[in-house]
């Protein structure tokens, strides 16, 4: 009985806090649906039918009970700059090609699915990221500026969304009753979360200027509206693209599905880690594939993660994926039910909420943490964002994945490696660059901190022979591998080198703690027969009497005066006093 009214109580829990989230969510998705819509050159009505239909996709096989998926401002950008050179917007032609490219990115994003490919949200680095939002922030507000402004049909023409910067020249032709709705809505957007943080600005301020529009009969005037929004599906035509169009709409869908996946998963598992709960990147991939098929089939714009709109559906008590899709089924009651008031919603009003919207994506203060941890990672942001903003989005996002790929290779070739030394009176080895420790002079011990692969196995090779060629003395290079994760062919292959060339030389190699799918592949690939079992070990410690065995006695006997190796204080030396024999006379006896 009591487990009974428990569930039930638990149950009944979550649909109220599920219900509460999608009236909190469903209060800031109406205007910012029809905003971005509008930014993506589509009327505001495909924003509204992608709003309702990506949240039921996204509930079947996404594992986040708080994405918020829907339109978001920088993936809209991303539409209008791939449409707007293969059609007029507003257009036909230009709604069924958001079907195609819609199309396009949730079988993008199956394709990844089946190849259960959710690691490749880590390609796209975080300053990549950071930069490109930056960047795409500025363009999408510059985009706003036509409607913000209010500008004739015949200025500022060559101003498009993936160019707007033209149409800084032609803010002296700006209506003053438009711009004045525009500031208004960033001025309430601004103010209204510090004065009272329950109150939805955005629907606040479309409520508000629709009113005033409607009361003053201003459409007559002249100021620009929505104008009339069906309450039937929008009546695209279903598309029979080219290969020639769809040849020019792959690059946006893939930039559309990069942006789309990473932005998701990054929100998803930064919420999950709050709420100590995990994220299935894989299954993301299936949610967003299925979230962008329902939304070609009813309004033609991909649909993403939304920060704000996630931030709100947890905020409000939502506990799982059926707060999105009661969202979603608000979004279309409202559409048949108050449909014909969005017809006097000024234009500007949601050209200022794409503004707002877009300039909260400016993250200072992770760009100044990127400047201060290293210079390279800096590069990357501050080139993803030039890029981004004086080229264009696509090649923007393109720099920023050949950068990171570019700045991992040069990282893995020449790696951090470190020269390995007993601390006096221990068991223990660290790096003699950064601790008081002991080196054997006829032992090298070398550990190199990367994986072994083409780009690094000549790095190798060059430290190896740059430690004997400085050391004389030197007989024996012991590699210790733990900090090697993986080995391919061509490091396979330098080391079959390194050994024989060193055994010819008079010296050997010896490999520490090789993991276990490292020391697999050295046994497949014969190299453990070369080298020989005697010259496979599991740590320093356990080397230490083979390498000892192997090194001339005398030199230890008079000419070393360290303890490099435990057994190193049984050896006698002529005159010379044992570091651990020293620190054993200050040591407290126990």
């Amino acid at each position: 009985m009591s487990t009974t009214g428990s569930g039930g109580g638990a149950h009944g829990g979550a649909r109220g806090g599920d219900m509460l989230a999608a009236l909190s969510v469903l209060a800031l998705l109406i205007p910012q649906a029809m905003a971005y819509a509008m930014l993506a050159g589509l009327p505001p009505a495909a924003g509204l039918f992608c709003a309702a239909a990506a949240p039921l996709g996204y509930a079947l096989r996404g594992s986040s009970p708080y994405l918020a998926v829907g339109p978001v401002a920088i993936i809209c950008l991303l539409v209008a700059s791939g449409l707007q050179p293969l059609a007029e917007p507003g257009s036909a032609r230009y709604g069924e090609l958001a079907i195609v490219l819609t199309m396009m990115v949730a079988s993008i994003y199956l394709a990844l699915a089946l190849a259960r490919a959710g690691f490749i949200a880590n390609f796209l680095g975080h300053p990549a990221i950071i930069g490109f939002n930056a960047a795409g922030a500025l363009v999408t507000a510059a985009s706003q500026l036509k409607p913000l402004c209010g500008f004739p049909k015949d200025v500022a023409r060559d101003a498009t969304a993936s160019n707007p910067w033209p149409a800084l020249l032609h803010l002296g032709h700006a209506s003053l009753l438009t711009l004045a709705f525009g500031l208004a809505t960033i001025a309430v957007l601004v103010v209204m979360p510090r004065l009272q943080r329950r109150v939805p600005a955005g629907l606040l301020a479309c409520v508000a200027a629709g009113l005033t529009a409607w009361a003053l009969d201003l459409p007559s005037r002249g100021l620009p509206v929505v104008g009339s929004v069906p309450r039937s599906l929008p009546s695209f035509a279903w598309p029979s693209p080219g290969l020639a169009e769809l040849r020019a709409l792959l690059p946006t869908a893939l930039s559309v599905a990069i942006v789309g996946y990473g932005s998701s998963v990054a929100i998803a598992k930064a919420l999950a880690v709050k709420q100590r709960q995990r994220i299935d990147p894989n299954r993301e991939l299936w949610g967003l594939a299925l979230s962008n098929a329902a939304a070609a089939l009813v309004g033609p714009l991909p649909a993403s993660g939304s920060l704000a709109r996630t931030v709100v559906n947890m905020q409000s008590g939502a506990r799982t994926r059926v707060a999105g899709v009661l969202a979603g089924v608000g979004v279309m009651v409202a559409v048949f039910a108050i449909g014909p008031s969005f017809a006097v919603l000024p234009m500007a009003v949601l050209a200022g909420i794409v503004m707002h919207g877009a300039l909260q994506l400016v993250d200072l203060r992770e760009a100044r943490a990127i400047w201060r941890t290293h210079r390279s990672d800096a590069a990357t942001m501050v080139l993803t964002f030039v890029i981004t903003l004086v080229v264009g989005l696509v090649e923007g996002l393109a720099a920023g994945l050949v950068v990171a790929l570019v700045l991992f290779v040069v990282r893995t070739a020449t790696p951090h490696t470190a020269e390995l030394g007993r601390i006096p009176g221990s068991m223990v080895y660290r790096n003699s660059q950064r601790f008081a420790v002991e080196t054997c002079p006829q032992v090298g011990i070398l550990r190199l901190d990367a994986p072994l692969y083409f780009a690094n196995a000549r790095f190798l090779e060059d430290r190896v022979h740059g430690m004997l060629a400085e050391r004389p003395d030197m007989v024996l290079i012991a590699i210790d591998c733990s900090g090697i994760a993986d080995v391919d062919a061509t490091a396979v292959q330098s080391l079959r080198n390194l050994t024989v060339s060193l055994r010819e030389r008079g010296n050997d190699i010896h490999l520490i703690g090789p993991i276990g799918p490292v020391r697999d592949l050295l046994v497949r690939t014969g190299l453990c027969d070369l080298l020989g079992e005697g010259n496979l070990h599991r740590t320093i410690i356990e080397a230490a009497p083979t390498l000892m065995a192997r090194i001339s006695r005398d030199f230890c006997e008079m000419q070393c005066k360290v303890s490099a190796f435990p057994d190193c204080t049984l050896i006698p030396r002529a005159g010379a006093k044992s570091a651990d024999s020293e620190a054993a006379r200050f040591s407290p006896q126990i």
